[in-house]
């Protein structure tokens, strides 16, 4: 007993506990897609993204952000295009992104997100139909962006998301996007 009360008197006199703030943030938006590698140009597929993240501040101008997002991906033919096809693909994101303070109110962003396929579908006009055995379960992606906060609570971004190996098992398909985003800080 004796010692018990030296150690309690030991640690709460001379040690210093340092607490750490987290910030956590919701996140709605828009992706704008393509796939490299199936020969539809251009960003054409829109695709929803909702999340949530949790921010680790270093100091006053770094932090780390881990959260978990879905994100609609894919490809389309163009409205004008005599081909019909649309290709839509849906994952789980684990983003870790560092983030910088640039100016006040203005940030960058650079990491990577560990994606977990959802599902995949094509519909070449007669319908949706499932295409998942040709695309691997898990996608890695690099992303880098651009964070404006014009309020204490919310900022848009705007980031490239884009894929650093074949998301298909088949052909060379690799993910690309273009992510518009609030973020809403809690």
């Amino acid at each position: 007993m004796r010692y018990a009360i030296l150690f309690l008197c030991c640690f709460t006199h001379l040690s210093v506990v340092y607490a750490q703030s987290f910030d956590a943030y919701v996140e709605l938006g828009i992706n704008a897609s393509q796939i490299d590698g199936d020969e539809l140009a251009g960003y054409n597929q829109p695709g929803l993204r909702v999340g949530a993240h949790v921010a680790l501040p270093l100091d006053s101008i770094w932090l780390v952000r881990g959260g978990i997002v879905y994100s609609g991906k894919g490809s389309r033919h163009g409205e004008r295009d005599l081909l019909f096809q649309i290709l839509r693909v849906n994952y789980l994101e684990l983003p870790v992104v560092a983030q910088y303070a640039l100016l006040d109110k203005v940030s960058l962003t650079a990491g990577f997100t560990a994606n977990y396929l959802i599902q995949a579908k094509v519909d070449g006009g007669g319908g949706f139909e499932s295409i998942r055995e040709q695309f691997r379960n898990f996608d890695v992606c690099y992303t880098a962006g651009v964070m404006y906060q014009p309020f204490d609570n919310a900022a848009f971004s705007v980031s490239i998301i884009n894929g650093l190996f074949s998301a298909s098992s088949i052909d060379f398909f690799r993910n690309r996007s273009l992510a518009f985003s609030l973020f809403y800080q809690l």
